[in-house]
């Protein structure tokens, strides 16, 4: 497989992972309680995250999502159906940005008008990272992307 394939097939499991994230994120609706869950994945998350506690499951007909306390932080681990590991997200506070990105957040959206709704940290499973920063104004959303150089992008805008 060439080097660019491979990049591309990684581009777009990050997107699907983002989407699903994002659905998430605003509600775990289209989630319903497994009554199983897959001992490859099972396997898999006891090994990666040891030690967490107040474990609980969701699963879609694509994805698994074990949501818990891993070392008094709350964290959302990703599974696919295969039961490989596609990443985790959690909650961080918005200073904790790269520097440009909140720079460029704060000159561009600032409060008021936006109001900060939720900042989340992605984690893939080769290791990158991403962000989300999702505001508020008016009947407007408008969740933000950031790159771990500090690259803001508009990910989604909707009007309610």
């Amino acid at each position: 497989m060439t080097n660019h394939l491979k990049q591309k097939i990684n581009q777009t499991m990050k997107k699907l992972f983002i989407a699903v994230l994002l659905v998430a994120a605003i509600g775990t609706s289209a989630f319903a309680n497994p009554t199983t869950v897959n001992y490859k994945i099972l396997n898999s998350f006891g090994t990666d995250f040891k030690g967490a506690e107040n474990v609980s499951w969701k699963i879609n007909k694509d994805f698994v999502k074990a949501s818990f306390t891993y070392d008094e932080t709350q964290i959302d681990a990703f599974y696919n159906i295969d039961g490989e590991f596609i990443g985790t997200s959690k909650q961080f506070e918005l200073n904790k940005l790269p520097k440009k990105g909140l720079e460029t957040i704060t000159k561009k959206y600032p409060y008021p008008p936006y109001k900060l709704i939720e900042s989340i940290e992605l984690t893939y499973a080769d290791g990158d990272k991403g962000y989300f920063i999702s505001f508020e104004k008016n009947n407007e959303t408008l969740v933000l992307q950031v790159s771990t150089s500090g690259e803001v992008s508009v990910f989604q805008k909707t009007v309610k």
